[in-house]
């Protein structure tokens, strides 16, 4: 739920500028916020949060878009930690470069998030939340198809990924942190889209955690998905 604004003041820069109602400080949990997002009739609306994001191609590059957006916001909603009404003011900023050339693609996005009160937060989930957050990957694919079929307007490409977070960073007063938490992951699949909105991804991910003894676990999956036009400030390119 919000109200924005969006714009083009020069050509290739763009901004977007929202209102909305804020995260629920309930749902953070020391595997990190994404609980913590509301949508629908049932959201809390008792607090809210400003969103902004600017995204710039510069034509004298073609095929570059580098931005940034911020989050800020009370996460609290009027409820109870630790026996009493916290402030559970949230700060989350995120920059991200892509860049299309000839076939290659690379992205990068870097995130960093701080939360108040969350020695309180913790008390009332009884884990460790934790105080900050942070996390980064960087990507690399190249479009094959134009070499193997040079007239199909389909997609095919191979990519591999690296991506580190650590979802307690910081650790409140108090409190311990939890190293299996601190994870980077190597991930190699291929894309292919049959049709531009539509993609389907095969991928084989190896998650470690960089302390608690490396404990490792790898994944094989795929996904079928339809893009859709970017509309919320905070999302990844």
């Amino acid at each position: 739920m919000g109200a924005g604004l969006f714009g083009e003041p020069l050509p290739g820069l763009q901004y977007r500028l929202y209102a909305v109602n804020g995260l629920d400080a309930s749902g953070f949990s020391s595997a990190g916020w994404k609980e913590a997002t509301q949508g629908g009739s049932m959201a809390k609306a008792e607090n809210f949060a400003t969103v902004g994001r600017v995204d710039y191609s510069p034509s004298f590059v073609p095929g570059l878009m580098v931005g940034g957006s911020a989050y800020m916001g009370d996460s609290g909603q009027s409820q109870k930690f630790d026996g009493l009404k916290k402030n559970a003011f949230t700060q989350l900023y995120e920059g991200h470069l892509q860049w299309h050339y000839k076939g290659f693609e690379f992205r990068s996005l870097g995130a960093w998030g701080r939360v108040n009160n969350a020695a309180a937060l913790s008390a009332a989930k009884g884990e460790t939340i934790g105080s900050a957050t942070f996390g980064w990957y960087t990507e690399g694919a190249y479009d094959v198809m134009p070499h193997l079929m040079p007239t199909s307007n389909q997609y095919l490409a191979p990519f591999v990924r690296y991506e580190r977070f650590d979802t307690i960073a910081d650790v409140p007063t108090g409190y311990a942190d939890d190293p299996a938490q601190n994870k980077e992951v190597y991930q190699a699949g291929v894309t292919y889209k049959p049709i531009g909105n539509v993609a389907i991804k095969a991928d084989y991910r190896n998650i470690s955690a960089r302390k608690a003894n490396r404990r490792t676990s790898s994944t094989w999956a795929w996904a079928l998905s339809s893009n859709r036009p970017m509309t919320t400030p905070c999302a990844e390119p």
